[in-house]
C-alpha cells in the first residue's frame, strides 16, 4: 500500500510543479510584452533624443518632464546643457533657476560662466565667477577663467593674482602658466615673465608661444645667448617668423654682432617691409654705424601712421640730428616731449 501511495503521489507533484513553471513563464511574458508596448518615460526618451542628437525634441521632452517635476533641479540643469546647444538665453534661464540649496547648484552657475563668457556677457559671468572662487576654494577653473576676463578686459593688475592662484592649484596646467606670463608683459615686468615660460615648456615641450616669448623676454632681461637660442627653436619650425627673426637680430646686436644683425633684421624686412618693430631696431643698427641719412629716410614714412610711438620719434630726432637737420630734430624732440608728459 505504502508503494502504491508513493507511486501515485510523485506524477502528481511533478505536474503541479510544471504548471507552476508554466504560470510564472507566462506572467514573465505578459511583463515583458507589457514593458515593450509601453512607451519609454518622457526623461528617458529626452535622454535618447540628446545622445541622437535631436535638441529641440529633447528640450520639448525635457520641459514636458519638469511641468509635472517643477524642482527636479537635476533634470532642469540637464535641459540647460541642451538648450545651450541651440537657445543661449533660454539655458541661462533655466540655469538662473536652480537654487543655492539644490545639489546641482554649483554646475548649473559653471554653466552659466561658459555661456556669458560666451555671448559677451561679461558682468554676468564675472559676477558668477567671483561667487565660485569663494564657494569652491579648491578649483582651479574659477580664478583661472576670472583671471581670462580681467585679461580681455585689459585688466591686468586684477588679473594676476588669480592667474597665480590658478596655477598653485593646478600647477599642470600649463594655460594657467602661460596666462600668468601674458599679464606680467602688459604690467611691464619683462624679466619676470620668465620663470612661467619655462614652467610652460617643462610640461608642453614644444610650446611655440612660449619659445617665442621667452626669446623676447631673455633679449629684454640682457640674455642675448638664451634670446639667441629659444629664436632658433623659433626659426627651426618656422623660418618666416618675423619676431624671433627680429629677436634673433637683437641677440646679435647685444652681443656685438651688428653685421649679423643687419643681416638678420634684413631677411625679417624682405619678409614684411612695413613691420615698426623691426625698422626701429633696423634704425639704431643704421645709427650704431653712422649711417642717420639712411636711418633717416627708412623711419620717415612710418610717421605718417605711428606719430604716436615715443621711440619712432626719439629715433628720428637722433637720426635728423646727426644729419645735421636741426630743425626737424628739434621738431621731432618737441614731439617727444608731448608724448611723454
Amino acid at each position: 500500500m505504502t508503494d502504491q501511495t508513493t507511486t501515485t503521489r510523485t506524477p502528481s507533484r511533478l505536474k503541479r510543479l510544471l504548471q507552476l513553471l508554466a504560470v510564472a513563464a507566462l506572467l514573465w511574458a505578459v511583463v515583458a510584452l507589457v514593458r515593450f508596448l509601453l512607451p519609454s518615460s518622457t526623461l528617458s526618451q529626452a535622454r535618447a533624443a540628446v545622445a541622437g542628437g535631436k535638441f529641440e525634441e529633447a528640450a520639448r521632452l525635457y520641459e514636458q518632464h519638469l511641468s509635472a517635476r517643477p524642482a527636479d533641479w537635476e533634470v532642469r540643469t540637464e535641459l540647460g546643457l541642451v538648450l545651450a546647444e541651440f537657445d543661449r538665453p533660454r539655458a541661462l534661464g533655466e540655469f538662473r533657476q536652480v537654487p543655492p540649496e539644490a545639489d546641482a547648484y554649483l554646475e548649473a552657475r559653471r554653466q552659466m560662466v561658459w555661456i556669458c563668457l560666451a555671448s559677451e556677457r561679461l558682468n554676468e559671468a564675472e559676477a558668477v565667477l567671483l561667487e565660485l572662487n569663494e564657494k569652491v576654494t579648491d578649483d582651479f577653473l574659477p580664478p583661472f577663467q576670472l583671471a581670462q576676463l580681467y585679461f580681455r578686459q585689459r585688466r591686468a593688475a586684477a588679473a594676476l593674482p588669480y592667474a597665480k592662484r590658478s596655477t598653485e592649484l593646478n600647477p599642470e596646467h600649463a594655460p594657467g602658466h602661460f596666462l600668468v606670463a601674458e599679464l606680467l608683459d602688459d604690467l611691464g615686468r619683462t624679466s619676470e615673465m620668465i620663470v612661467p615660460l619655462e614652467r610652460v615648456i617643462e610640461l608642453e615641450l614644444d610650446h611655440y608661444a612660449a619659445h617665442l616669448d621667452l626669446a623676447y623676454a631673455y633679449a629684454e632681461s640682457g640674455e642675448p645667448a638664451k634670446s639667441r637660442r629659444e629664436a632658433a627653436w623659433c626659426l627651426e619650425r618656422h623660418p618666416q617668423d618675423v619676431n624671433a627673426r627680429r629677436f634673433l637680430a637683437q641677440a646679435a646686436r647685444d652681443e656685438g654682432k651688428i653685421e649679423e644683425a643687419m643681416r638678420e633684421i634684413d631677411a625679417a624686412l624682405r619678409i614684411v617691409p612695413a613691420d615698426v618693430e623691426c625698422r626701429l631696431l633696423e634704425a639704431e643698427l643704421l645709427l650704431f654705424q653712422e649711417q642717420p641719412e639712411k636711418a633717416l629716410k627708412r623711419l620717415q614714412p612710418l610717421y605718417e601712421h605711428h606719430a604716436s610711438d615715443r621711440r619712432l620719434v626719439a629715433l628720428l630726432a637722433r637720426a635728423a640730428a646727426s644729419s645735421g637737420n636741426a630743425a626737424e630734430a628739434a621738431r621731432y624732440r618737441q614731439q617727444v616731449q608731448r608724448l611723454s608728459e
